[in-house]
């Protein structure tokens, strides 16, 4: 029992810094601040008047929603214009309904029914922050959850290191704000920590984690169901930790009842997910022909757009449009490659497959899926939309080179200073995101401005601040060398083959 209270407490802790984090940015940000949010309120208040299944447009589909949600479009994509342009379209029209086109029309409605009910309630700004909480809530507490599994869960905590520098300052953007994306990247930490502490955590015959299993379903579902993305990012990070394992652990693991429960747990959310993906067809080109040829569009992906989606995944916050001082990169990027490029080198044959099947897996489809459509839908690709599978990549490569060549010691030490490199960063964008939305840049004060968030300058900021020194106090504190391996009290024991008799 102190083991599983240790556990919790870690992971209330880690919540908090966590959610503090996130709610930090979601009272910081104006309506629209961050990308695709009315986009995304628009679909949940139609599903909220009944139009589950709208009526569909080539660019995705009509909503009947509160005139009081739709709002012009005036600083967005323009660093230099601050946020008080910004108003409701029309003001006399109050709560009545008005048609609105919107690209996620089509999206799944699950996300939408969980975290968005306050639009319901209050089609306006208190719905808006409201539903950004509740995002930060559940998306929060899959990060804590990764965040045990890879501290709690294995024989290693290196793992930890990898999850500050997966966790980037476009994470908690993200969490902050009304979008399913919000979700979908802690859950791929979540799912790839809870795989590698079941497969790889303990040795064959040592019992079934059913606490790892059950997060292991948990964020599988929330991964598969909201978006059609899901089920790529389902199938490759299971794929990594399993292939290739030792035969005994796998076979004891297909033997247990636990295993197998939620096994069809997720396949029922698969089948959800991927029915409504056929059937809805979210993904569907629009239909245009822009004429790019596919030397043009390669070149344009290599020059220019895949450059800018590696700053993107650390932070170019609001709609893609607020780009971080340049060394904020350099550190980020030098702490990726650490991980990342030191578990290449450590590593043996199987790491290596791993490693770069992440990889790959992780850029390759949505890369050949954007040069296939460009011409039809134009380019849609953010940083964010690879972080599923890229909060991964520094977690597996800390993995690897805690396995190989680092002790205990040497890797608490790198997950030291990580935190102190890379913890403060967040609290840097947030500001300076803060500016931009308030003065468009005009001043890099955070406290001044056209604009002001509704709860005021301050409380973001403190609140930021406080996150950043609890979860440093956390990532601090897990990273000393364990005494001895905490074992988890909640475990299935291992299955035994039956006595057979002997025949004279």
């Amino acid at each position: 029992m102190t083991g599983n209270r240790s556990s919790f407490r870690l992971w209330l802790f880690a919540f908090l810094g966590f959610f503090l984090l996130s709610a930090s940015w979601a009272i910081a940000a104006p309506y629209e601040g961050p990308a695709d949010e009315s986009r995304h309120t628009v679909r949940a208040a139609g599903i909220f008047e009944g139009q589950v299944i709208a009526e569909q447009t080539p660019e995705g589909a009509v909503q009947d929603v509160p005139a009081s949600l739709l709002v012009n479009w005036c600083f967005q994509q323009k660093a230099t214009v601050a946020a008080d342009c910004l108003h409701v379209r029309d003001p006399a029209a109050g709560e009545a309904l008005r048609e609105e086109s919107t690209p996620a029309g089509r999206n799944n409605p699950a996300y939408y029914v969980v975290t968005s009910w306050p639009l319901a309630f209050w089609p306006n700004w208190t719905g808006v922050v409201l539903s950004r909480l509740l995002t930060g809530v559940i998306s929060s507490a899959l990060l804590a959850c990764a965040f045990v599994a890879a501290a709690r869960w294995t024989r290693s905590r290196a793992m930890v290191a990898g999850l500050i520098v997966g966790a980037t300052p476009m994470v908690f953007h993200v969490n902050g704000s009304v979008n399913p994306q919000s979700l979908e990247i802690p859950a791929g930490a979540a799912l790839f920590a809870a795989m590698m502490a079941l497969v790889h955590g303990r040795k064959a015959g040592e019992g079934v984690n059913r606490a790892a299993v059950a997060l292991a379903g948990i964020s599988s579902a929330v991964i598969v169901v909201p978006r059609f993305t899901g089920i790529m990012w389902l199938v490759g990070i299971v794929l990594v930790a399993l292939v290739p394992s030792s035969k005994d652990r796998l076979r004891e693991l297909w033997r247990s009842a636990t295993v197998k429960r939620w096994s069809v747990f997720v396949a029922v959310a698969t089948a959800v997910g991927l029915s409504w993906t056929v059937l809805v067809k979210p993904a569907d080109p629009s239909g245009y022909d822009h004429g790019w040829t596919f030397g043009y569009m390669a070149r344009f992906v290599v020059m220019d757009l895949y450059p800018n989606i590696a700053n993107q995944m650390v932070a170019v916050t609001g709609w893609n449009d607020t780009l971080m001082p340049r060394l904020i990169y350099v550190a980020w990027f030098m702490a990726s490659g650490l991980l990342v490029l030191g578990g290449l080198v450590v590593g043996n044959r199987t790491d290596r497959w791993r490693l770069l099947f992440l990889f790959f897996g992780t850029f390759a489809p949505l890369l050949v899926l954007e040069l296939l459509s460009a011409n039809q839908i134009g380019w849609f690709n953010q940083g964010r939309y690879f972080l599923p599978g890229a909060i991964a990549l520094p977690m597996l490569g800390a993995w690897i080179m805690s396995r190989r060549v680092l002790s205990e010691e040497q890797m608490g030490r790198i997950t030291r200073m990580l935190a102190v490199l890379l913890l403060p960063i967040h609290l840097v964008c947030l500001a300076f995101t803060m500016t931009r939305w308030q003065s468009g840049l005009a001043s890099i004060n955070p406290f001044k401005g056209s604009w002001t968030p509704a709860y005021g300058s301050v409380l973001p900021l403190v609140l930021a601040t406080v996150a950043v020194g609890i979860t440093f106090v956390v990532y601090w504190r897990v990273s000393g060398v364990p005494v001895a391996a905490e074992p988890e009290p909640v475990t299935e024991e291992p299955v035994k083959e039956p006595i057979r008799a002997a025949h004279s």
